[in-house]
């Protein structure tokens, strides 16, 4: 095993048991695992022309990952600074491979789960990761080694609250926002789709990341509502080098977002949108709106999210 592999695995036992590891991804704000998503992908997965196209995405909850492939992406590469973003991907792809939709579920959710108000004491069951953890082994020996040892060793809601973010909406919410999750048919025809997708992991900083190939579509998540304009800006000119012709890419989800929205002088640099569409002019970008969470939270039919699109177009030449 790399030394970087043992020395995670000693930082992912140490936050279980309570221990703050200032690495690279806690000094960013990342060091947590998101358990689900908390973007409506189902909102602006067809703005993108995923069949056996190729995708680079951000996300340690690996639901754009999982949605991707339920809409035939079969090239994906994800790239987060958070070193458990695999680990997670490949406990996640076991649960998904052995365990029906409801047992899924029991297995990941915790806030809100089963009812409102109520958590999940059964998150991370031992009994449910017994029954799969044979496939987790087979798919990938590290990830089997380090759920293997936190699993059996530490109380669930200690791994669930010490690794990952208490940021996870309810199960009505997850499941309106994850196409892969809308039903069993959906649940079951990704699984049978990922067994042919073998996605590749970068682990870094996205502002130090060699990229060393381009992609037919780039999703930055919502990267905009942690950084500052500046830093977004860099980000996206670094990003968009490889992004193919007709390429599209995904600057910025944004919460609560139309483009008729007034900016608070509270909110986040990225939400001041005439400051983002003169700053990003160069793109040319599009803002595209949708149900947003908070329609979806409080059944809402006007707290619309939104997504900041560039699409790299032909040259026609004349």
């Amino acid at each position: 095993m790399p030394n970087d592999f043992n020395q995670n695995m000693l930082n992912t036992i140490k936050r279980c048991e309570g221990f703050i590891i200032e690495d690279e991804a806690f000094k960013k704000g990342f060091s947590e695992i998101y358990p689900f998503t908390t973007e409506n992908i189902s909102g602006y997965i067809d703005f993108f022309d995923l069949k056996d196209k190729s995708l680079l995405t951000v996300g340690s909850s690996l639901d754009q990952l999982l949605n991707a492939v339920l809409f035939d992406c079969k090239d994906i590469t994800v790239l987060d600074i958070n070193p458990n973003t695999k680990h997670y991907f490949y406990l996640k792809l076991a649960a998904l491979l052995e365990l029906n939709r409801k047992e899924f579920l029991e297995f990941l959710r915790y806030k809100d789960f089963p009812k409102v108000f109520k958590d999940n004491y059964q998150v991370f069951n031992k009994t449910l990761f017994n029954e799969f953890k044979s496939t987790l082994r087979l798919l990938d020996y590290e990830s089997y080694l380090l759920w293997d040892e936190v699993i059996q060793n530490y109380e669930s809601r200690k791994i669930r609250n010490r690794l990952f973010s208490l940021d996870e909406e309810r199960t009505s919410v997850i499941i309106s926002c994850n196409p892969y999750l809308s039903s069993e048919t959906s649940y079951l025809e990704t699984r049978n789709k990922i067994k042919k997708v073998f996605p590749k992991f970068i682990t870094c900083d996205i502002e130090k990341a060699s990229l060393d190939r381009s992609y037919d579509n780039i999703w930055l998540s919502n990267i905009g509502t942690h950084v500052d304009l500046n830093t977004l800006k860099k980000i996206v000119d670094k990003v968009s080098q490889h992004l193919n012709i007709d390429g599209t890419l995904l600057i910025s989800y944004l919460y609560s977002t139309t483009i008729s929205t007034k900016y608070q002088d509270d909110w986040q640099e990225i939400y001041n949108l005439d400051e983002t569409f003169k700053i990003f002019a160069e793109y040319n970008p599009t803002l595209k709106d949708f149900l947003g969470i908070r329609d979806f939270r409080f059944n809402f039919d006007s707290q619309h999210d939104s997504v900041l699109i560039y699409k790299n177009k032909k040259n026609i030449i004349t």
